[in-house]
């Protein structure tokens, strides 16, 4: 006999929504309300962790984000979002992972490239760093973050001339 499982994704979405509009706590309350009727729905753990972590409640936050991966979520965005939480914590380490991991499940994704090389840029790896932030020009991203990208590898750059 096979489980009869409801599809609440519409309703994280919806959540999603609220959280685009800046309404936050309606986002976590309808994230509560989907967890309470399938407490095994992974897009809800990790969507809810990740609006934790915009509230800065990094513990909340993992454990939500881990709970979703345990229970087979993979994602880029939160896996970018787990690593983005590791580096505010400064567990530079955890954040590469992290970063590492969005990488490998979507090689597409510039903006975890971008935040990676911030992370290589803290522990001093600056090859690294720059490496990075080239990868992120071979993306057709939008001429704004190609211009975030160009002005932070300047910065790295003369950084590492100036050693």
């Amino acid at each position: 006999m096979s489980e009869f499982r409801i599809d609440l994704s519409p309703f994280c979405i919806r959540a999603r929504s609220f959280i685009a509009q800046g309404r936050i706590e309606d986002a976590l309350g309808l994230y509560g309300d989907v967890l309470q009727v399938d407490p095994i729905n992974a897009m809800a753990y990790a969507d809810r962790g990740t609006a934790y972590a915009m509230l800065k409640k990094f513990e909340l936050a993992l454990s939500d984000l881990n709970k979703a991966f345990s229970l087979g979520y993979q994602d880029s965005s939160a896996y970018s979002t787990t690593a983005t939480i590791f580096f505010e914590l400064k567990d530079f380490q955890k954040a590469l992972d992290y970063f590492s991991r969005a990488i490998k499940l979507d090689a597409g994704y510039p903006l975890a490239y971008y935040n990676r090389s911030n992370v290589f840029y803290e522990i001093g790896s600056f090859n690294a760093a720059i490496s990075d932030l080239e990868k992120c020009l071979e993306f057709n991203s939008g001429e704004d973050f190609k211009k975030l990208v160009i002005n932070r590898l300047s910065y790295i750059k003369g950084k590492l001339l100036s050693k």
